[in-house]
């Protein structure tokens, strides 16, 4: 019997971004027609695409491609509070133990954490990226490069997004003239939700949005604790406790 090798770091970052990639593949094909993957092209940037029939704006050329840069654009704090598997590793231990050994369901759950949303969310996720851009087109000859940004946190159905986080996110990278082409945002957490282009290099508007209606939101995120099988639970009381594991504290500065 042979038994397959736990994937390597590289492997398990590749295998989540061709995930990602497939999320945002709908509106990659509405914006580009059809066209090809690019097997080897999995690194600076992340994936790429060769066109089969290049819209019109390409004139005549041929052979068009498409580098693609991958991106998280949720907090770092928030990240590493919810894939740190290290801190508070006994506690998940012990918890697991007390459900399926002895049939005790928490009635906390293992992590929770409020994540504000301002109208700067996406915008802080994605800046960082710009200086990538210029390396990216003078490595390789991509005609155009685009971003793809997904979220845990936000979704393109939810109402903060919709009710002017998008419109805010255009305006904020338009004046700060982001390089990349094309911005595309796809929620991992909701694979129901659309994927949304976000900002258009080619077509930015300089058009201050309406207020922000939303300055103080927030959205709790809630890593649930063990349940049993075959037995109802009201999650929300389930998640409505403090969670087992809360964020590190903040180092003093």
């Amino acid at each position: 019997m042979t038994l397959s090798a736990k994937p390597t770091i590289k492997e398990a970052k590749e295998e989540f971004e061709n995930r990602i990639f497939e999320l945002a593949a709908p509106l990659l094909e509405k914006l580009y027609n059809t066209y090809t993957k690019i097997p080897d092209q999995v690194d600076s940037p992340d994936a790429a695409i060769l066109l089969s029939k290049p819209p019109q704006r390409f004139g005549v050329k041929a052979s068009v491609k498409i580098g693609i840069e991958i991106t998280s654009v949720d907090p770092h704090w928030y990240l590493a509070y919810a894939n740190d598997k290290k801190y508070g590793a006994s506690l998940i231990s012990e918890q697991t133990s007390r459900t399926f050994e002895q049939g005790i369901v928490d009635d906390d759950p293992t992590k929770k954490v409020d994540v504000p949303i301002p109208q700067n969310f996406i915008f802080d996720g994605v800046i960082g990226k710009a200086k990538r851009y210029e390396t990216y087109r003078a490595e390789s000859e991509f005609d155009e490069i685009i971003l793809i940004c997904f979220s845990e946190v936000i979704w393109s159905r939810n109402e903060f997004f919709k009710g002017g986080l998008s419109a805010w996110t255009n305006y904020l990278l338009a004046q700060a003239r982001f390089p990349f082409d094309k911005v595309i945002f796809v929620s991992s957490r909701d694979y129901d939700s659309a994927p949304v282009q976000i900002y258009d290099k080619k077509t930015n508007k300089d058009k201050r949005p309406s207020p922000y209606r939303y300055p103080d939101a927030t959205i709790t995120c809630i890593q649930g604790q063990p349940l049993l099988t075959d037995i109802d639970y009201n999650l929300d009381e389930k998640f409505s406790g403090n969670p087992l594991i809360s964020p590190r504290p903040t180092p003093p500065k």
